[in-house]
């Protein structure tokens, strides 16, 4: 269970940003005929992995009601806290992703791999707890989806992170999205162009 919520929360990251990063070159025909807000496009793609986020959920709670696995009450606040953080990481990224892709066509080839790195730069399948050195726990803790994992398997373990190393995530992910979102406005122009 430890392993399958990180792993789902992981997939809202994974999903979301590799079809937000391809998003505006896939709909390039309808950039070119009509005027929008371009942004619904890597929006629209990360609510796609939400969905998708919501299916496993489903999977989720039917593994803990059979393993009869206890769930602290407040991941009532928790669970959707751990969504929006991720829903806002992925946008970020994605986002700024999605503008680079329109403007240099091979950076879709780089995608696959940086989210890979990313898999294996974030606790999703272990605990950060195993590393020794605070200096990689702090490293680790720059990824926008570890106070996501964290706070989603918070409920689940009963281990609570140390609250220094989720603001440094929340930080970043906060940072994503304001770099991510005002690359993707500066460039939101030249799309129709280029695409």
């Amino acid at each position: 269970i430890y392993v399958f919520s990180g792993l789902m929360v992981w997939n809202i990251f994974s999903v979301g940003l590799t079809n937000s990063a391809n998003s505006m070159i896939n709909n390039s025909l309808i950039i070119k005929k009509i005027y929008f807000p371009r942004l619904i496009i890597p929006v629209s793609s990360v609510l796609v992995a939400l969905f998708d986020f919501l299916m496993a959920f489903i999977v989720l709670l039917a593994m803990l009601i059979y393993y009869q696995h206890s769930v602290d009450w407040n991941a009532v606040l928790f669970w959707p806290l751990a969504t929006i953080v991720a829903s806002i990481g992925t946008l970020g990224l994605g986002a700024w992703l999605a503008a680079l892709n329109v403007k240099y066509r091979d950076f879709r080839y780089v995608i696959p791999f940086l989210v890979q790195v990313l898999f294996f730069l974030t606790p999703v399948i272990y605990p950060v707890s195993i590393l020794k050195y605070a200096f990689l726990q702090y490293l680790m803790a720059c990824s926008p989806m570890y106070a996501a994992i964290e706070l989603f398997r918070f409920p689940i373990n009963g281990i609570s992170t140390p609250p220094f190393l989720l603001a440094i995530s929340l930080v970043s992910s906060i940072i994503f999205l304001i770099v991510g979102v005002i690359y993707f406005k500066v460039t939101e122009d030249f799309f129709a162009d280029i695409a």
